[in-house]
């Protein structure tokens, strides 16, 4: 079934539609509804390049930042800074292991294939390495949005202009992504926004 929302355009399995309403919700805090579409979309893009799990890695992509609607605004102030403290950051992750473990179980999910989502969610931003093909697709398709949909919103956040954020992140490719195809997402993603002339109405 296809939906489109803030621009973004997916074609999504009933169990993913599911899992995506029950997550809503939680995902209404700051920019994570958009976030997580937009992720999604690129996570999809991923699956046709490497060999994954789509079963995992979309409902880890939906689910993995639903932890932030249990967090206090202070704290999401001080978590969403460049070079955060990972402990502020560790907390949305703990809160949404929660969350995603209630919302698989809700829908009747596979057991172990909640267990490897969950392992993702538990990690996500603050694990420095993949466990598996899956968690490397929703690491760098979480980073690609910073550079597609919700760089507009960054540039808000953050005190930094839209070229001081795009050099900043330009930067940190090699660093911040798993896969190539990433990196090269990433950089086009980039060049599009230093084209733009503020935010664009997706």
């Amino acid at each position: 079934m296809s939906i489109r929302e803030y621009g973004v355009s997916l074609d999504l399995e009933v169990i993913e539609l599911a899992i995506l309403g029950l997550a809503k919700p939680y995902l209404q805090t700051r920019d994570n509804e958009r976030h997580t579409l937009n992720a999604i979309e690129f996570a999809l893009k991923l699956l046709k390049f490497y060999k994954a799990e789509r079963s995992v890695v979309i409902p880890a992509m939906i689910l993995h930042d639903v932890g932030w609607s249990r967090v206090s605004q202070e704290i999401i102030s001080r978590a969403c800074r460049p070079h955060p403290d990972k402990e502020l950051v560790r907390i949305h992750e703990e809160e949404g292991v929660k969350i995603a473990a209630g919302i698989l179980k809700d829908t009747g999910y596979d057991i172990a294939m909640s267990a490897a989502i969950v392992e993702i969610i538990n990690g996500h931003d603050t694990r420095d390495i993949a466990v598996s093909t899956n968690d490397k697709i929703v690491k760098d398709s979480d980073k690609l949005t910073r550079c597609a949909k919700s760089f507009w919103f960054w540039t808000s956040e953050l005190p930094m202009t839209p070229e001081e954020l795009a050099d900043s992140i330009e930067g940190l490719i090699e660093e911040w992504f798993f896969l190539d195809k990433s990196k090269t997402m990433a950089r086009e993603e980039l060049r599009q926004r230093r084209m733009e002339e503020g935010e664009p109405l997706w």
